[in-house]
This record gives structure tokens, sequence and C-alpha cells, in this order.
């Protein structure tokens, strides 16, 4: 499952997406449907693989109705905390 936070308070206009399962492929999938660039794929912390999105493709995300989407990163961290299990 995706989720996207609305927009990251610490940098104006970007949102983080994440995987619940953080399933890479999955992440890539998302990207390439939303049209973002392959750097936008973030993968140094291997336990919390993630999309940056800013611009068109995190317009084209914010209008998905098949994706979670919370407001502030604190609510996606806990929501994907929740879901795995780990409160």
């Amino acid at each position: 499952m995706i989720v996207m936070d609305r927009e990251n308070l610490l940098a104006k206009g970007w949102s983080h997406v994440v995987s619940t399962t953080n399933d890479v492929g999955e992440l890539d999938a998302f990207r390439l449907r939303v049209g973002a660039p392959a750097a936008a794929l973030q993968l140094a912390n291997p336990r919390w693989p993630h999309l940056d999105l800013r611009g068109e493709p995190r317009e084209r995300a914010l209008a998905l109705a098949d994706i979670v989407i919370v407001d502030r990163t604190s609510e996606l961290i806990r929501y994907v905390r929740r879901v795995r299990g780990r409160v």
C-alpha cells in the first residue's frame, strides 16, 4: 500500500511517499505512474526507502484515489508503524 504526506513541513512543495511493506518495486512502479524522475527514489536508508516528490508528479499523486494521503510526515510515520504492527 502506498502512503503519502500532503507536504513535508520542512521542505515546502515536497512530499514523501512510502510503501507500507518497504517494497522498492511498488515505489518504483508508483514513481513511473506519476511521472517522477529516477532520482525521486531514495534508497540510502534500506529501512525507509521512499520517494521525494515535487511539482507535477506530486500533484498527480495527490489526485489519486487509491493511495492513503495524510497531512504531515509525522502522521505518515505513525500510520506506517501502525500498519506494520509497531506502534
